[in-house]
């Protein structure tokens, strides 16, 4: 009889030892794709302990993190959420400890017992010093078709003492309790099942629940990021091309990238991107042929571009034949990598 498949999974740990500058590293790296993570010098190594365990359930993910010993910082800007592309709600239920979320403008305390919801559309900052969560990471339309409504999740809080929040959380600890024996063919159906449980039990605090600001601007964004993925390779993409496509003035198109960083770079820095995936993904195609397929006419200017952002040269990123940026160190941080690729997996569904 051959095993019972189990889950892909990734875990994560750095406490007091050797190599813990290295693992603590690897924890925020893991991380990288949804937060700028940030740790301060512990007072007491041995009182330090950061963990993250990953399990990829095909159209979601979940997370079990737990921080302790220093203070820890979890940033979400703008900038991250133009490079990393992740389009996912994030459902939270809180174990042990708290932490201090600043979402929409305002600061809200997060307990032991709370269920919270975000929207990595959309920015967020949040720190601790003690703290153990589960989190399950879901395709924004696994939750609701309006955009109205998945608007309304960000930042929305559900004490512990409410009914809500405590089915919530008791659905999300007998999840986390089974994830060692859910197979990857049962994954998909008891997604989907726990989505609508969320959907349905946040229903009515989120139709009663008022924005503190219109997201049209956020979901226009959003709309031009997945058509730049999806055209890296066209030679006129730039701005004039998306005013067109778009119906939008230069002024218009200008004012919505430049919170992060402007629409020129960003469409430079995501073929970048696609061509270091494709060196390390595509050995059969030339470092030439990959330029063209990205959107770059000059070989050059494409070599001196790259080297620029990634610190090295395209033919050394073919040689390290690795996957990814953080594959080019150790077998662990391959791994970690694995992490981001499932983040994308999921958040393209």
């Amino acid at each position: 009889m051959s095993p019972v498949a189990k889950l892909p999974s990734n875990s994560v740990l750095a406490e007091a030892g050797a190599d813990c500058r290295r693992e603590s590293q690897l924890f925020a790296e893991t991380l990288d794709p949804v937060f700028r993570t940030t740790m301060a010098t512990p007072e007491r190594l041995d009182d330090f302990r950061a963990s993250l365990a990953t399990y990829f359930m095909g159209p979601a993910l979940f997370f079990a993190a737990e921080m302790l010993g220093t203070t820890y910082r979890f940033a979400r800007d703008p900038g991250r959420i133009a490079r990393s592309g992740l389009d996912l709600i994030f459902v939270q239920v809180t174990l042990d400890g708290s932490d201090m979320r600043t979402v929409n403008g305002e600061t809200m305390l997060v307990e032991a017992g709370d269920i919270s919801l975000f929207d990595l559309s959309r920015p967020m900052q949040a720190e601790t010093q003690h703290c153990r969560n589960l989190t399950l990471v879901l395709p924004r339309h696994l939750l609701f078709g309006k955009d109205a409504q998945t608007d309304a999740l960000h930042g929305l809080l559900l004490k512990r003492s409410t009914s809500t929040a405590r089915l919530i959380g008791s659905h999300l600890r007998a999840l986390f309790a089974d994830l060692t024996d859910i197979t990857p063919d049962e994954a998909p159906a008891i997604v989907t099942a726990t989505a609508n449980l969320v959907s349905n039990l946040v229903a009515p605090q989120i139709a009663e629940r008022s924005l503190p600001s219109p997201t049209v601007r956020g979901a226009v964004l959003m709309e031009i990021r997945r058509y730049i993925e999806q055209s890296l390779a066209l030679p006129d993409l730039g701005p004039e091309h998306l005013c067109k496509v778009f119906g939008l003035s230069r002024a218009s198109l200008y004012r919505l990238f430049e919170p992060i960083g402007g629409v020129t770079d960003h469409i430079r820095s995501r073929r970048l991107r696609a061509a270091f995936d494709m060196l390390v993904d595509e050995r059969k195609r030339t470092v030439g042929e990959i330029a063209y397929a990205c959107g770059f006419s000059d070989i050059s200017a494409f070599s001196r571009a790259f080297r620029h952002q990634f610190g090295m040269s395209p033919r050394e990123v073919r040689e390290m034949g690795e996957r990814g940026p953080l594959a080019l160190g150790s077998a662990e941080k391959q791994a970690a990598a694995s992490v981001h690729d499932w983040l994308r997996i999921v958040s393209a569904l």
